[in-house]
């Protein structure tokens, strides 16, 4: 394995767990001049992407990651790919990278969605 690494020509293609993934496809349209996103995360550069809202309840306890808004819920993944419509009005804080739900865990669980 040593030889692998120690080859110049696979160091190349190296990356580390927190390099972002370039594409040849420009379909972002993110500027990659110079040194600019060199110790940047794809969640750096997208900080209001779906992928980077965490939900978490009234009690800070974490349940999943937004995956989608509509005019009156809130699509949240949580483990096992389970999935919860939240109504927006239950939304009590969103910022940037979080949004907390005014409820607790009984009443959040009451809102999943039975998969087909």
């Amino acid at each position: 394995m040593t030889q692998l690494i120690g080859n110049s020509e696979l160091k190349k293609y190296h990356l580390d767990r927190n390099d972002i993934l370039l594409s040849a496809n420009s379909g972002f349209g993110i500027e990659l001049v110079g040194d600019k996103t060199t110790n940047e995360t794809a969640l750096n550069i997208f900080p209001n992407s779906l992928f980077n809202k965490k939900v978490s309840l009234s009690d800070n306890s974490f349940v999943g990651f937004m995956m989608e808004t509509t005019d009156s819920k809130v699509v949240v993944f949580g483990d096992y790919e389970q999935r919860y419509d939240i109504p927006k009005s239950k939304a009590k804080q969103v910022d940037d990278n979080n949004i907390i739900i005014d409820m607790d865990w009984n009443e959040f669980v009451s809102y999943k969605v039975n998969s087909i």
